[in-house]
């Protein structure tokens, strides 16, 4: 139960940069007809991350001929050890970069 808990709190907290992140940045316009919410963007960026990465660690696995196990028990769901892997970046993404900016500041 923790563990969904945790889960579902990084979830948030994920979005929730994210959504700061589009607030401070409206470079684009979309269509009047158009009505997107800051969350569903930063819900659909964070998707659109997560796929990007799972591809690139499928690449890098098929290269690198990295034998896997084909499914994780993860919070009791059997998950795709990739796709879960990506999943997990792809929430630690924004926290990362947050921190990349302020080390950045620092040094």
């Amino acid at each position: 139960m923790e563990f969904y808990f945790l889960l579902l709190a990084a979830v948030a907290v994920s979005l929730a940069l994210r959504i700061q992140e589009k607030n401070r940045s409206q470079a684009h316009q979309l269509p009047e007809h158009a009505k997107s919410s800051p969350l569903s963007q930063a819900l659909q960026e964070m998707v659109a991350t997560a796929g990007g990465i799972y591809l690139s660690l499928v690449l890098l696995a098929s290269f690198l001929q990295i034998s896997l196990d084909e499914k994780w028990l993860v919070f009791g769901t059997k998950m795709e050890p990739l796709a879960f892997m990506a999943l997990v970046l792809a929430i630690l993404q924004p926290l990362l970069k947050r921190l990349y900016y302020r080390l950045k500041e620092v040094w």
